[in-house]
C-alpha cells in the first residue's frame, strides 16, 4: 500500500474535469472526501466468461511495484485503486501505461461497460477497507484528466 505521489495528488482533487463524451463538467470532490491511500494494481480488461476478451474488467491483481506493461498483453495495464465515498472504488489509469487498443475499446467513448462481476483480491479489499468483494456490472463514466483516467465503480 502506498500514498498518492506528491506529483499526482494536486491533480486528483478539487478540479473540474470533463468526461470524454459528455458536455457537463464533473467536479472532483475535495481531498478530504477521498482516501489518500491507494494500492497499485494490474487490471486485465475483458469479460471473465470470454477468457478475458471483449469489454469490461476481467481481473484485478494487487502489486507492490510498478511493472513494465509494455512487454505484456495489451489487455493488461497498470493502475491504482482507492476507496471512494458511498461504498465505491476509484480506479486510476495512467496514459503512459495504456496501449492504443485499450484506449479505443474501453475509454474513448467515455463509458466503461462492465457486463460481469469482477472479484477483487482480498489484499485490496482489506488494505483499503472496501465494503464489497467484487465490481458490480454496470455502465461507468470515464473521467479524463491531463495524466490519467478515473473510473468510479460500485462494489458489492
Amino acid at each position: 500500500m502506498s500514498h498518492i505521489s506528491h506529483a499526482v495528488r494536486p491533480n486528483l482533487y478539487g478540479q473540474t474535469v470533463e468526461p470524454i463524451t459528455q458536455g457537463k463538467p464533473v467536479f472532483l470532490p475535495q481531498k478530504n472526501t477521498y482516501s489518500s491511500k491507494v494500492m497499485h494494481c494490474d487490471v486485465v480488461f475483458g469479460s471473465p466468461s470470454m477468457d478475458c476478451n471483449g469489454t469490461g474488467i476481467c481481473k484485478i491483481t494487487g502489486t507492490n511495484t510498478f511493472l513494465s506493461v509494455s512487454k505484456k498483453s495489451c489487455q493488461l495495464t497498470f493502475g491504482q485503486i482507492a476507496a471512494a465515498p458511498n461504498g465505491k472504488i476509484s480506479l486510476f489509469f495512467f496514459r503512459e501505461f495504456l496501449c492504443i487498443q485499450l484506449y479505443r475499446q474501453h475509454f474513448r467513448k467515455g463509458i466503461l461497460a462492465i457486463k460481469e462481476a469482477c472479484p477483487l483480491p482480498s489484499e485490496i479489499v482489506q488494505g483499503l477497507n472496501i465494503p464489497g468483494t467484487a465490481l458490480i456490472p454496470g455502465q461507468y463514466a470515464v473521467i479524463e484528466c491531463d495524466e490519467y483516467f478515473r473510473v468510479d465503480l460500485d462494489c458489492g
